[in-house]
């Protein structure tokens, strides 16, 4: 694997967005706009701000209007050089559409981030993980820690046990995903790490995906969690404890938290 930086990124937006319909209509629900701004560019920005030049974002059927509000931004100030396309023709979970860029990443680390999270304040999530890479040179997940009043607007991660080594979260087991209707439970702590959308993968995450997926009963989801538990088995992953503000703006309670937060703050 090559020592350069990681300079290129995959935005998986395939998802079916139940959850958000009765705010985007059936619009895809990464172009919603969260202070004015659509998530998508947020994101966007956020990679390019991080060293990002190439992105792909990963779409699915039914949303073509993705690829036509985010094609035209390449290479526009403060946004990637070059933003490619790939349709994920079956909702299969998040580490199919990892792993749609299996071509894309060819021999380099690549980093993921997920439209769903916003993260406000500091560095750049993505680059906060770029770094905990050129430090650690192994898998790295964003982590966070969510209080139990803010725990109703996150999604249903789990609690990642570990131990704090600075800005590293050098974690112990990843627990199984709840359920997709639930939320996040601090287990009565006032606080808890969980894993983000944020992270960067090396080159053997591919391989670890195909392995999850004969693991599986035929047309199974093939998700995160399973790929992560067993680079970790392996010593291959870390979480980095990311700076800032963690916004869940794929659930409706963190979209309208999202919003709230870009009111006040132009009001201010």
């Amino acid at each position: 694997m090559s020592e350069m930086n990681v300079t290129r990124a995959i935005v998986p937006c395939g998802g079916r967005g139940t959850r958000m319909l009765h705010l985007t209509h059936g619009a895809p629900k990464e172009l919603l706009p969260v202070g004015g701004v659509p998530v998508l560019r947020r994101v966007l920005e956020e990679c390019a701000a991080s060293g990002i030049g190439d992105v792909l974002v990963v779409t699915a059927p039914g949303k073509e209007a993705i690829e036509a509000y985010a094609r035209p931004l390449a290479g526009a100030p403060g946004l990637p050089a070059r933003i490619d396309f790939v349709v994920q023709r079956e909702p299969r979970g998040l580490a199919d559409a990892i792993r749609m860029g299996r071509d894309f990443a060819a021999s380099e680390a690549v980093a993921v981030a997920l439209p769903d999270n916003l993260f406000l304040g500091g560095a750049p999530a993505v680059a906060q993980t770029i770094d905990a890479f050129a430090r650690e040179r192994v898998n790295v997940v964003g982590v966070s820690e969510v209080f139990a009043a803010d725990a109703a607007r996150r999604g249903p991660t789990a609690v990642y046990p570990g131990v704090r080594d600075g800005d590293l979260l050098r974690i112990a087991r990843i627990p199984d995903k709840g359920e997709h209707e639930a939320t996040f439970d601090t287990g009565g702590a006032a606080s808890a790490l969980t894993g983000v959308g944020r992270y960067v993968f090396t080159p053997e995450v591919f391989g670890v995906i195909d392995e999850v997926e004969r693991s599986l009963e035929p047309g199974a989801e093939l998700d995160d969690i399973p790929v992560m538990q067993r680079l970790l088995a392996r010593g291959r992953l870390v979480g980095r404890i990311l700076d800032g503000r963690f916004l869940d703006v794929g659930l409706p309670a963190g979209y309208e938290e999202a919003e709230a937060f870009f009111a006040s703050a132009a009001s201010a």
